[in-house]
């Protein structure tokens, strides 16, 4: 056993998994194969917090990412303003957008 960057304790065999080929360990008993509904839910803890969340694709992506570059002060703004501050964000620029209808496209 060792500890990983974190300070928790790894339990796995690791002497053993380093001898062991790719194919070995694709028919290790420790190592059954696993389905996506398997992982669905999944959340990575460490000491029992949730570390993340996860979430899975738009089922009707409506959203495309972009790079984008702001004033700082803009983006300050509406991050002041708490979480979904992103989305209050995308919600202004449509209001913008709708009261100017001449705006080219």
């Amino acid at each position: 056993m060792s500890k990983n960057s974190i300070g928790t304790t790894i339990q796995t065999d690791l002497k053993r998994l380093k001898a062991m080929k790719d194919s070995d360990i694709a028919h290790d008993d420790d190592n059954p194969l696993t389905t996506a509904d398997d992982w669905s839910g999944a959340v990575m803890k460490v000491g029992g917090k949730v570390l993340g969340r996860t979430r899975g694709l738009q089922k009707a992506p409506t959203k495309i990412a972009k790079t984008i570059r702001y004033d700082a002060e803009v983006i300050e703004r509406f991050q002041a303003s708490g979480p979904g501050w992103q989305t209050r964000m995308n919600e202004a620029l449509k209001e913008w957008l709708a009261s100017h209808p001449d705006f080219r496209r």
